[in-house]
């Protein structure tokens, strides 16, 4: 299986589910790279450069991307 990354949101409902996914996933045997955005709500990754966060997330996300397609 392919890693997965995941980032969540801590202010969101859905926080809880989305670890249980990881811990499930984690589980199966696939690597899992958790990041919890302290402090942001829902969607807070649509704000771009608006808020550090969502800036932080995008960096994670291609970061996650580049390591998963073995490009450095």
């Amino acid at each position: 299986m392919a890693p997965a990354w995941i980032g969540l949101a801590e202010c969101d409902p859905l926080t809880e589910e989305g670890v249980l996914y990881a811990d499930r996933l984690r589980l199966g045997g696939v690597a899992v790279d958790l990041e919890i955005y302290r402090g942001v709500v829902h969607g807070f990754i649509q704000f771009g450069r608006a808020i550090p966060e969502a800036m932080t997330a995008h960096n994670d996300a291609a970061r996650a991307l580049r390591q998963a397609f073995g490009a450095h």
